[in-house]
């Protein structure tokens, strides 16, 4: 994301010494379009990379959920050291969901910057979330 962002900057500063140094002419109206074409598809980049994670967001509180259902479930016919251990991940669980959905709600707040670091944060979520459901 960050080389993404210094390509954008890098091709809307070569836009803008084009577009200042040429006056009016054919070649700075098509630097300014492929200045504006860049910008798109960064902006297009972002977008999909969102979509995507919130995606697996979505689909990592839905697999909690199962999770959650039978733990539950193993809870009322468990003996009583089993109970303790199931309930401490049924707590893990339900902490875990919980991050994930307050990261939903906060997930369009983030500016550029921010996006870097959260989205980093939630792969970390997700990717615990998931070595916890492979034991």
């Amino acid at each position: 994301m960050k080389k993404l962002s210094f390509n954008l900057l890098l091709v809307t500063l070569l836009g803008w010494f084009s577009l200042n140094s040429c006056g009016n002419n054919p070649q700075a109206d098509s630097a300014k379009e492929h200045m504006e074409e860049a910008a798109d598809d960064m902006g297009d980049a972002l977008k999909k990379e969102k979509e995507e994670l919130k995606s697996n967001i979505q689909d990592a509180q839905s697999s909690i959920d199962k999770r959650l259902a039978e733990l539950k479930n193993n809870l009322e016919n468990a003996t009583a050291d089993s109970k303790e251990k199931i309930q401490e991940e049924i707590n893990q669980l339900e902490a875990k969901k919980n991050q994930l959905a307050q990261d939903l709600n906060e997930f369009g707040n983030k500016t550029e910057k921010e996006w870097d670091e959260f989205k980093q944060n939630v792969r970390n979520t997700l990717q615990d979330i998931g070595d916890n459901n492979e034991r």
